[in-house]
């Protein structure tokens, strides 16, 4: 598959290849996958690792990472059902091609009617919910109307953003960079006025992309919720992404999958010193003294931007603004935890497991779904959830204390005989900083002198249906460059955006109406009546 060249008298030389790989990401597995099964036969393809297994993935088989009620070999789930967002579609896709059973718990999560939310306010006093949290029945009339507006006001932010018919007119492009420019934090303070509201959807924002809201752009924000159909299918609904990353099911079995598919093409490397080209060419990886180079016609990048830093690349290939977008991603931390039980006491209660709370150390949790299918009964129950972010990077002390605290307040004295705890940290999306996600989105779909930045990971473990989206476009893009008529209907109609999620003008007028813009209407309407009576006295009596 691979070709050595030049050697020295030691017998050392440079590995030559059509395609290489750079990286063992789910994106970059995706790609090496995707094209290993068009042009392996005819084509040199080699997946470079530079840090051991895939994200993911164990040395191991994969039960391995399964717990004894997880294992199975299939689900009641049909992988062709139809998916009416991306965050679906790209996960059936796989599924489907890798014969991988996705649970109804993950993909079509079923609410019990006859079971009870919680939500905690920062007092500590909770309330019962039966309907779902985006639904807001936990809270006061005017809080409720606020945030109801406020995620109307996203949704059709979001559908006159990203229609897929629309055309982007100077004034839409001038609108897109404005969202770019502004933080979720400014655009919560400037739209919502009570503060159980405000942390409300600071945790969301969170919880979605695992940053602070002021380190966060309304335009990353408004994709995500794109990706996801709606805001409101995160806390509870359709919400297969957050599940996944919490759970990790889908992407321990597709990476374990496409790590065996491209196993035979896959090399290891110490490390890649920096990269370069040659007239245009050819795209040289220089390694260590004493190691072989490596030498492409293209090259699909598909490290983490913490990889990439550490290489020096040639100003063809990143340009200074391209670097500095590398070095102002910020990389989303979740903190996921696990308490197991010997029963689901809540149940009996009255209670579903779900929980939201403004308070903390828990800011979301749910019972874990029991993702086997053999029918055997459950052997023991668990809670998951996320915790509020840490106060900071060097901050890893573990929250059991709290977390039982909080869940003896919620659930009485039975929460604190637990089996186990256990606490883990989730490696979310990388975030860009405000103003530069535009940039970003455009330099992931161009080709700089041989080198393809569309598999590049800012995913990691935060959106796995985007990385094999990413993973699928940087396929269709090498597969262009190098054999234009080889690609095949299948594979460009799986990468259409078919998700034309259009609104209307009377939503949008609509969405703009809350008690933020209502009281400053009052406000400048009583100050231009007192302008007038005042311009109309002093005329009398002049």
């Amino acid at each position: 598959m691979v070709r050595k060249y030049g050697s020295d008298s030691l017998g050392r030389g440079d590995i030559e290849a059509d395609v290489i790989v750079l990286g063992c990401s789910l994106p970059g597995i995706v790609t090496a996958h995707k094209l290993k099964r068009k042009f392996g036969d005819t084509m040199d393809i080699v997946v470079i690792d530079l840090g051991g297994p895939a994200r993911g993935v164990s040395k191991c088989d994969v039960v391995a990472f399964l717990d004894e009620d997880d294992r199975s070999e299939g689900s009641d789930t049909d992988t062709q059902q139809p998916a009416e967002h991306s965050s679906r579609r790209y996960l059936l896709m796989y599924a489907k091609e890798f014969n991988i059973t996705i649970p109804d718990a993950i993909l079509t999560p079923a609410a019990a009617p006859s079971l009870h939310k919680l939500f905690e306010y920062n007092n500590g006093s909770a309330v019962r919910s039966a309907n779902n949290f985006h639904d807001f029945d936990y809270l006061s009339a005017l809080e409720r109307f606020e945030l109801g507006q406020y995620q109307r006001q996203i949704d059709e932010s979001m559908r006159d953003l990203f229609r897929v018919s629309k055309y982007h007119s100077p004034a839409e492009q001038k609108k897109l960079l404005s969202y770019d420019q502004t933080t979720m934090e400014s655009h919560i303070r400037g739209a919502l006025l009570f503060p159980t509201s405000r942390e409300i959807m600071r945790n969301m924002v969170r919880l979605v992309c695992g940053v602070a809201p002021d380190a966060v752009s309304v335009l990353f924000y408004l994709h995500q919720c794109y990706r996801n159909h709606s805001c409101r299918e995160y806390l509870d609904g359709n919400n297969t992404r957050f599940r996944e990353k919490l759970l990790g099911y889908c992407r321990k079995r597709l990476a374990h999958q496409l790590q065996r598919s491209v196993a035979d093409i896959t090399l290891s490397a110490k490390s890649i010193k920096g990269i370069r080209t040659h007239s245009r060419e050819q795209v040289i990886l220089e390694t260590m003294k004493g190691e072989n180079n490596y030498v492409c016609r293209l090259l699909a990048m598909a490290l983490n931007p913490d990889q990439l830093r550490r290489i020096e690349m040639e100003p063809l290939l990143l340009s200074d603004s391209e670097s500095r977008i590398v070095e102002s991603l910020t990389p989303g931390r979740v903190r996921k935890f696990t308490v197991q039980y010997e029963t689901d006491f809540w149940r009996v209660q009255g209670f579903s497991g779900e929980i939201l709370s403004v308070r903390g150390p828990i800011v979301w949790a749910m019972e874990r779904p029991a993702l086997c299918a053999t029918g055997r009964g459950k052997r023991y129950s668990y809670l998951v959830g996320y915790l509020r972010a840490a106060r900071g990077d060097g901050d890893k002390r573990d929250s059991r204390r709290e977390v039982t605290e909080q869940l003896v307040r919620l659930f009485g004295e039975r929460a604190a005989d637990q089996l186990s705890y256990k606490e883990s940290e989730i490696e979310d999306v990388f975030v860009p900083k405000c103003g530069h996600y535009v940039a970003l989105r455009r330099w992931c779909r161009q080709n700089s002198g041989g080198v393809e930045w569309a598999p590049l990971d800012v995913y990691q473990d935060g959106d796995v249906a985007a990385a094999l989206e990413a993973g699928h476009a940087a396929y269709l893009r090498v597969a262009s460059a190098l054999r234009p008529q080889a690609q095949s209907f299948e594979d460009v109609a799986a990468a259409e955006d078919r998700s034309d999620i259009s609104g209307n003008l009377f939503n949008r007028l609509l969405a703009k109406v809350n008690i933020v813009s209502g009281a400053s209407l009052v406000a400048y309407t009583t100050a231009a009546y007192v302008c007038v009576r005042l311009v109309k006295s002093y005329f009398a009596r002049t």
